[in-house]
């Protein structure tokens, strides 16, 4: 792994974003219809990227092994994170609508 998320935006052909993560990226998922996406971290770590600028916004913690899986709530209000600790988490994500 190079440590690097990288934001393809081809309906616009614009130049791609690079997310710099210091820790590999196990899952992905867009929060709602905005512009942010959720990484899923080896160290445990949910991490909110800006998808047009490629800055990272915000870190969620609370697992200790890998994040397995994520998924956004219906109302797009909550991330919910599973862990390969064996755990699942909720974080408010309204913030970013």
């Amino acid at each position: 792994m190079d440590n690097k998320l990288i934001v393809w935006d081809l309906q616009h052909s614009s130049r791609p974003r690079t997310c710099d993560n210091k820790d590999g990226v196990t899952c992905l998922s867009w929060v709602g219809n905005s512009k942010y996406i959720a990484a899923g971290c080896v160290d445990g770590k949910v991490q909110i990227w800006n998808s047009l600028s490629g800055e990272h916004v915000r870190t969620f913690s609370g697992h200790s092994d890998a994040i397995q899986s994520l998924g956004v709530s219906a109302d797009k209000n909550f991330l919910v994170s599973g862990s390969l600790d064996g755990t699942v988490r909720v974080f408010e994500i309204s913030e970013f609508q």
